[in-house]
């Protein structure tokens, strides 16, 4: 975008977590609204931005903090209605930003009332202060803002007057009395007087200026007690606003808890009620039962002395005849046990007598057979790769057919994992190594032909990936060198 000199860039900033996240111009902003292009990032949700004013100097003139909603197709809320211009035209003066004190909207300086919900308050505190934020964002020009010279603006337009620094804005003293005007050197009272009026009119003028300066630092922390008098307000109302819902929350749990406590209290006095009434029923039954026993044991000690006596020879002759019944059934079981042990060890015995002779017949047929095949002529040949045709004696016949493969690994003169691994490249010749995200390499490599010349971690490798000593050193010799 190119401007003119006294045209002022209009831009659009989004800020989240204390960082400027997008930037673009206010026409794009204008499509934004318009629904041409959505904001997929603020999908359902609400944003934070600010509306700048920009001169040619990259300095910000003016500035309104404000949010938009955007609809879960990240369109901009279509009764969003802010209006941006008129408050950066006709808002009070905020901080100096470089080029004097700002246009400035915010919550807490809001010239409209009706869209005060519509704006935020800035961050000042200090390391976080969102207005040297967007000054920094600005001064990096990442929009590309450009301005047309001097030289090839229209002759109407009037050039824009810069600011100047507290020195370059000092203006010369008076002219002098007519005693210079002639060439005559100036008498000490005139000199004195010249001095003197100088001097005021520097005093004036830096005075002028320290109230401009103490004017312009009184805006801003009154800007600044106000944002922090919002921002206090907003997290109060956040803290009543929970502190209402928790209230309400043990409001809920308050009524809950004594409804409960009211049936439990009901609940206890039926128990009450009716543990009460068993209680009589059981005292009435109990003086009843008294009274008949008293009766009973006046009349019948006599009765209940001989039948206690029976009672007693009853059970010890039913306790002797238990015992005798289960001392039988006891010497039945060590019987049986007994017969069961002599059966087992019978036949134990015999199944290891048929295992022999199993393994006898076993062994005699198979031996029978290869010295059959011997005498014969007949020779036992194995082909394994990187040990040829192996010849396997009679002798080394079980230890081969037990482990093929460690029976070639031993005549190769190798391990076992050495010769399988070696096996493994003799069949694929490829890298080995793993990448970094765990996939093998699998680059074409040299196939070594003999197990015993193979290395694992070196052979299996390519030049990319393997790890020799001879490399290792030669890397550490050539580091030295340099």
């Amino acid at each position: 975008m190119v401007s003119t000199d006294a045209e002022l860039s209009e831009a659009v900033l989004f800020i989240e977590h204390g960082r400027v996240t997008r930037e673009m111009l206010y026409s794009e902003f204008e499509a934004i609204l318009d629904g041409v292009v959505p904001m997929v990032d603020f999908a359902g949700g609400s944003a934070k931005a600010v509306y700048l004013r920009i001169d040619e100097q990259l300095c910000i003139g003016a500035a309104v903090f404000f949010r938009i909603s955007f609809d879960a197709q990240g369109n901009a809320d279509k009764r969003w209605n802010v209006p941006l211009v008129q408050f950066a035209e006709n808002s009070a003066r905020g901080p100096d930003l470089g080029a004097g004190p700002i246009r400035l909207a915010c919550h807490s300086q809001c010239s409209i009332a009706w869209h005060q919900h519509n704006l935020w308050d800035p961050d000042m505190t200090p390391g976080a202060n969102d207005f040297i934020l967007l000054k920094k964002a600005i001064k990096a020009n990442r929009l590309g803002l450009r301005y047309r010279p001097r030289s090839e603006q229209h002759a109407g337009v009037p050039p824009r007057v810069e600011a100047k620094s507290a020195a370059q804005s000092v203006q010369p003293p008076e002219p002098l009395t007519s005693a210079f005007s002639t060439g005559a050197q100036p008498s000490e009272l005139q000199t004195r007087e010249i001095e003197h009026r100088v001097s005021q009119q520097l005093r004036r003028k830096f005075e002028q200026e320290f109230r401009d300066h103490m004017a312009r630092l009184l805006k801003e922390q009154r800007l600044r007690i106000l944002t922090l008098n919002s921002k206090r307000k907003q997290e109060i109302q956040q803290q009543q606003l929970v502190h209402q819902q928790r209230l309400q929350e043990y409001r809920h749990q308050l009524d809950k808890r004594q409804q409960e406590l009211e049936l439990q209290t009901q609940r206890n006095e039926a128990l009450k009620e009716t543990i009460e009434g068993q209680a009589k029923k059981i005292e009435g039954l109990r003086e009843y039962f008294e009274h008949k026993l008293k009766s009973a044991q006046l009349d019948e000690n006599a009765q209940v002395s001989a039948l206690k006596q029976n009672y007693e020879a009853e059970v010890s002759a039913k306790v002797e005849a238990a015992t005798l019944e289960l001392k039988e059934k006891l010497q039945l079981r060590e019987i049986e046990l007994m017969y069961r042990r002599e059966q087992e060890s019978s036949l134990e015995e015999e199944v290891r007598r048929l295992r022999e002779q199993n393994q006898a017949m076993l062994n005699n047929t198979s031996e029978q057979l290869l010295e059959k095949l011997e005498k014969a002529g007949l020779n036992f040949v194995a082909y394994h790769p990187g040990a040829g045709h192996l010849t396997i004696p009679l002798a080394d016949m079980s230890c081969y057919m037990d482990n093929p493969t460690a029976y070639a690994a031993e005549k190769c003169g190798v391990s076992l994992n050495q010769y399988r691994d070696w096996l493994a490249h003799y069949k694929q010749p490829v890298c080995q190594a793993l990448g970094a995200r765990g996939d093998v390499c699998g680059g074409a490599i040299e196939r070594v032909p003999t197990p015993s010349q193979f290395h694992t971690g070196e052979h299996d490798r390519c030049d990319h990936h393997r790890t020799s000593p001879t490399r290792t050193f030669a890397a550490v010799g050539k580091n030295a060198v340099v």
